[in-house]
């Protein structure tokens, strides 16, 4: 009944891509909010944390109008309920490894079946929020008083999630909508009734609407517009109070206006996740919380024996040792990062070659002895949780600052998380690493292996003879083979010096490793190395990569595969060749004639 009275109100989501007729297919949806861009912007509405456990409990309203769905039980009891944010929608497809660009996007039926639970489950967060009211007490008030003050609070709070002034119409369908709840259910439900219509409104999900002359040039956004733009870039969330006022006032008509925004906004904390989610994007290292290091190859470097005393027996503490380290890599991935741009010297070169680092007591046998601990950063202890023993848990996790070997570690393709990601159970892997490092780093288009060719490369087992190296090379030396892996076999191993977990080792199978190696990139650029270090330092200052790093910060700003060669991105490549903050390249991409324009190349 409600979604039908949703409906009606016409505030609830089209589906995209549905048809009237069998067969027949509508224009694509514009860009929508992503899961993380939706969560952080219902936070930001509602005045809470980006934390659900320092949310309020869910109010008894919202088991009303939207239960909870049926917990499923685990092997020995029920989980425990969630926590009220965020709200765990399916991850979008993506495209170029990247979410929120409008190519990977692929709504469905049962996205917006999550988009109508999500905006029932959080309307009702509205009676608690902070910010929602324009009244103070507003339980207490009188009844008409009280109606009044949520009609005026919702009307606020429309132009707020719709991030521009109301259109003509809109406000007349939010009022008519809100007192027919009013009229016939209890007053906290019909506000919650009428916030979660709201957060179901095709205005608040997609970023930048259709036009509505169906105009598909580029042409000049209007304020609001690129408004929101420039907030979805730097933070991952809607406007804040100062960026609307700026673009009320017409501040951001020209390129200056941009330009103080953006400065302002890279300095808010609210940048720093953001730009961090854009480089677990880049390097794929959300995938590390998937990665199965076998026991057998690194168990007693934990502590433990290879293998389990009787074959019956279950492996209870592979998984427990397991969990806290994945998690650990991750977030030393984000503090390097956020250190790196935010805290230290801001550069591309930092970003590539720093040594600075954390660390937990869990990754601690990966690292060894060659690090440091730094007494002039604090450690940083975050919660986090796994599962064990078909058990969830949660638990704190410390990292301490140090200071890595800068013989053996050199910015972020040297943490354990991007080698992890690249590697076998048992053995690292040349091939992943090397495709990654041509794809993601330099923008080379490998394209599909030969089909059956997994059947040829070297079997990953503990007992074998010769190195890593040199049964890859092996594997991949017939011709059919070679046009691809001369360049993919150099920059996997580069990265030989480190084991399946990120481990440096000087041996491989008893033999000394060879890391050394040359690469041709397009543009006549020869990188030339002796090991991953060497490396990562001669990839720091290639122009490819910068050119790369530049188009894949560009395409993620205007949610769009941009073309390399598109008109408008070569000056901001050049830009990134002369000036090596990343804080700066951000800015410049924010003021360039691509990001204030409507079209997306």
């Amino acid at each position: 009944m409600v979604l039908a009275l949703l409906c009606a109100a016409g505030l609830t989501l089209p589906v995209a891509g549905a048809s009237e007729e069998p067969g027949e297919t509508t224009e694509p949806a514009p860009l929508a909010l992503t899961p993380t861009e939706y969560n952080n912007t219902v936070a930001d509405l509602l005045g809470f944390p980006r934390d659900g456990e320092q949310w309020p409990k869910r109010p008894a309203v919202a088991d009303r109008i939207s239960p909870r769905r049926t917990a499923s039980k685990g092997v020995f009891s029920p989980p425990p309920p969630p926590d009220p944010w965020p709200w765990p929608f399916p991850a979008e497809p993506g495209t170029d490894g990247f979410e929120g660009i409008a190519q990977g996007q692929s709504p469905s039926s049962y996205q917006v079946e999550e988009l109508h639970l999500a905006g029932m489950h959080f309307g009702a967060f509205a009676l608690l929020s902070p910010t929602f009211f324009t009244c103070s007490g507003w339980s207490d008030l009188p009844a008409a008083e009280r109606e009044d003050c949520a009609a005026t609070s919702i009307l606020r709070f429309a132009q707020r999630t719709y991030r521009r002034p109301l259109r003509d119409g809109e406000r007349d369908r939010i009022e008519a909508f809100w007192q027919a709840q009013a009229a016939t259910e209890p007053i906290d439900e019909a506000v919650a009734l009428t916030v979660a219509g709201i957060l179901q409104a095709p205005a608040f999900h997609f970023k930048l609407e259709p036009d509505a002359t169906g105009a598909t040039e580029a042409t000049n956004l209007d304020a609001w517009q690129l408004a929101t733009r420039l907030s979805y870039f730097l933070w991952d969330s809607m406007p804040d109070e100062e960026l609307f006022r700026a673009a009320g006032a017409g501040e951001l008509k020209t390129a200056e206006g941009v330009e103080r925004q953006a400065r302002r906004m890279l300095d808010d904390p609210k940048a720093r996740p953001a730009v961090v989610h854009f480089h677990h994007q880049w390097l794929g290292t959300d995938q590390v919380l998937l990665i199965a290091p076998a026991r057998r190859a690194f168990g007693p470097r934990f502590g433990i024996s290879r293998t389990l005393r009787n074959a019956r027996d279950d492996d209870t503490k592979w998984p427990a040792i397991m969990g806290p380290i994945r998690h650990s890599m991750r977030l030393e991935t984000e503090l390097f990062v956020e250190e790196a741009i935010f805290d230290r010297a801001g550069t591309f070169t930092e970003l590539m070659t720093g040594n600075h680092g954390y660390m937990s007591r869990n990754t601690s046998p990966i690292y060894g002895a060659t690090t440091t601990p730094d007494e002039g950063r604090t450690a940083v202890t975050r919660q986090i949780e796994y599962v064990s023993v078909s058990v969830g848990l949660k638990k704190p996790l410390t990292l301490d600052p140090v200071v890595l070997d800068p013989t053996q570690r050199a910015g972020v393709l040297t943490l354990p998380s991007v080698l992890a990601i690249g590697a076998y159970a048992v053995q690292p892997g040349p091939i992943p690493r090397g495709v990654r490092i041509l794809e993601r780093i330099a923008c080379l288009e490998m394209g599909d292996p030969i089909e059956g060719v997994e059947s040829a490369l070297p079997p990953d087992a503990l007992g074998v003879e010769s190195t890593n190296r040199q049964r890859t090379a092996a594997a991949t030396r017939p011709s059919e083979c070679n046009s691809c892996h001369r360049r993919i076999n150099p920059a996997g191993f580069a990265f030989e010096h480190y084991d399946a977990m990120g481990a440096w080792r000087a041996e491989d199978n008893g033999l000394p490793v060879d890391a050394s190696g040359s690469l041709r990139l397009p543009g006549a650029e020869e990188l030339t190395f002796a090991n991953g270090v060497e490396f990562a330092h001669e990839l720091a200052a290639s122009r490819r990569v910068r050119d790369c790093y530049a188009l894949h910060w560009t395409r993620y700003a205007l949610g769009s595969h941009l073309d390399r060669t598109a008109p408008g991105l070569q000056p901001i490549q050049q830009s990134f060749r002369d000036n090596d903050s990343i804080k700066e390249l951000l800015v410049s991409i924010a003021t360039s004639d691509l990001f204030r324009q409507g079209g997306t190349g």
